[in-house]
């Protein structure tokens, strides 16, 4: 992350930064990321994670990609819960920023 600020890419790729870390450091480090990436002037970010916490902080130039697949998947289509997901946090979005109109 810190080379994010120091080197220019137009793109930069991290896998599994969260691996090992409780969950009040990966909180901090994923809004220190995303006060560094989502910049004007960054380059594009990836982050590969095969898991996130519930409630980060997502930016409005921000695009979440979540790739299911595997032999543990159910047979059934529509099974689960991501646009429940989805809708939760648009839903916030829309309550916050009325609260703060």
């Amino acid at each position: 992350m810190s080379l994010t600020e120091q080197a220019r890419a137009p793109f930069s790729l991290v896998d599994e930064i969260n691996q090992g870390m409780d969950q009040r450091a990966e909180r901090a480090v994923h809004n220190n990321m995303v006060e560094s990436t989502c910049k004007e002037e960054s380059g594009q970010y990836f982050l590969i994670t095969p898991k996130l916490l519930a409630d980060l902080q997502y930016h409005q130039r921000m695009k979440v990609l979540c790739v299911n697949n595997g032999e543990w998947l159910p047979e059934e289509r529509g099974l689960g819960n991501m646009m429940n997901m989805i809708k939760g946090y648009v839903d916030r979005q829309k309550r916050s920023a009325a609260n703060s109109a």
